[in-house]
């Protein structure tokens, strides 16, 4: 038997030392990215969570934003209709207390009398043209507080609920 020298021997010895040291390196590194791959769960798992709950908070409040667009809209369309109803009902009023006054002045016999009913008309005639334009804008103003009431609750409820979170 020859006498090998240490170079000789090295590769034939280290061989299983080497193979332990690998393998003990191969299991410690699957121990480790075993709990990376398990805290990297858990942390995407409360990621989806936040984002979950957030996404479902944002869906509450565009639900109640369209129920107050809808309740806003609804208020709009009765608010137009019963404008035009009282708008209508101004213009067929005026238009009949022309004609009376129109037969009035056929009654005119002096200038007394023309002066007198042209006074009358132009006074009656004014006159209700205000009484007729007060209603119409209360009725206009009544339609823009029902149009915008559920908007305005709707806002301040809407910066209510974000106001905390926006604090944190």
């Amino acid at each position: 038997m020859t006498v090998q020298t240490l170079a000789e021997q090295t590769p034939s010895n280290a061989a299983p030392l080497a193979n332990g040291v690998a393998g003990a390196h191969r299991t410690l590194g699957a121990a480790q990215a075993h709990v990376t791959l398990e805290n990297g769960l858990k942390s995407a798992t409360m990621a989806a969570e936040v984002f979950a709950k957030a996404g479902n908070e944002m869906a509450k409040i565009a639900r109640g934003n369209l129920e107050a667009l809808t309740q806003s809209t609804q208020a709009y369309l009765a608010g137009a209709q019963n404008f035009s109803r009282l708008y209508v009902a101004a213009v067929q009023g005026l238009t009949q207390h022309a004609a009376g006054e129109a037969k009035a002045l056929r009654s005119i016999k002096t200038v007394q009398d023309a002066l007198a009913i042209q006074a009358s008309i132009g006074r009656g005639s004014f006159e209700r043209a205000i009484a007729e334009g007060a209603k119409l804008q209360e009725a206009a103003l009544d339609v823009v507080k029902q149009v915008y009431t559920p908007l305005t609750q709707r806002a301040t409820l809407a910066l209510q609920q974000t106001a905390p979170s926006l604090a944190a």
